[in-house]
């Protein structure tokens, strides 16, 4: 009788409902053990390769047509509308790709505004310290110079009239350096920066050592390619070599604070400032 009882004790504690509460924890520790490891989510060099070989035509698509059959406008002014349609072709369109390759693949984390380690305190302190310093301490005077003392350039005028037109010039200047940055530093430098592994042309394994400074070379190349449009007004102002030299210079300095600080936060603020800097200095 003993034994049939404790027999029976035990079914009915084998039968009881377990609560609620700890079905959920139980659950909550299944998923912790079964979660992605960290280098699963780490994106390989093919696809950041193959990432870019799909938006940079896409992107200058858009771009070619609009820049080329115009001129448009918005607000009677050519370059917001250039600022514009810069900002969906490098920016927004790399962005929504992002999104979906994340939501397909489960990596492009962060949307690579920067890496795992380019968000801790230390490197985004030190990114907004160096991209201001180096914008308004190197850049910024190195203008200022120039219009000063290179004889036969022309002077810097900024129309601005009222608070309205401020907040318009500042809108899309932000839209133009944020797009340049994201692209060029983000969508480019640190995505390689960023990916591991190898791949295969003709049969052929090809492996990266160096991510960072593929990256790092990468958008420097993009850097000079896509200031050639600036190359057009850029010595009216700077002087011909002089300009060359300034966006030369400009491209590996800010490439190298991205390459050491992993993220764009510092250069896409200073460089957002050096223009604030200079509508104040040559406002009429």
């Amino acid at each position: 009788m003993q034994k049939g009882t404790a027999l029976e004790d035990s079914m009915e504690i084998l039968d009881t409902e377990i609560p609620q509460h700890q079905e959920l924890e139980m659950g909550h520790i299944a998923e912790v053990k079964v979660a992605k490891p960290d280098n699963d989510l780490q994106i390989t060099i093919k696809q950041a390769i193959i990432n870019n070989l799909i938006i940079g035509p896409i992107a200058l698509a858009i771009y070619f047509p609009f820049e080329f059959l115009g001129p448009f406008q918005i607000l009677n002014s050519e370059y917001y509308f250039h600022a514009l349609i810069s900002f969906i072709s490098f920016a927004v369109v790399p962005l929504v790709y992002l999104v979906v390759f994340q939501k397909i693949t489960g990596r492009a984390r962060y949307y690579f505004l920067g890496t795992k380690t380019g968000f801790t305190k230390k490197k985004v302190i030190s990114s907004i310290l160096q991209g201001i310093l180096m914008h308004a301490g190197i850049f910024f005077p190195w203008v200022v110079i120039s219009q000063k003392y290179i004889p036969g350039v022309q002077h810097l005028i900024y129309f601005i009239a009222n608070p309205t037109d401020w907040f318009w010039q500042i809108f899309f200047v932000t839209l133009n350096v944020i797009m340049f940055e994201y692209y060029s530093k983000s969508f480019i430098q640190i995505q390689l920066a960023e990916a591991k592994g190898s791949f295969t042309i003709l049969k052929k394994k090809i492996e990266f050592q160096k991510e960072k400074m593929l990256g790092f070379c990468l958008q420097y190349i993009v850097w000079i390619g896509g200031h050639w449009l600036e190359m057009s007004w850029l010595p009216d102002y700077l002087g011909i070599k002089n300009a060359m030299f300034f966006i030369i210079v400009s491209g590996l300095l800010t490439g190298y604070t991205v390459y050491k600080t992993e993220n764009i936060i510092g250069v896409t603020l200073g460089h957002v400032l050096l223009n604030v800097f200079l509508m104040v200095t040559y406002v009429n």
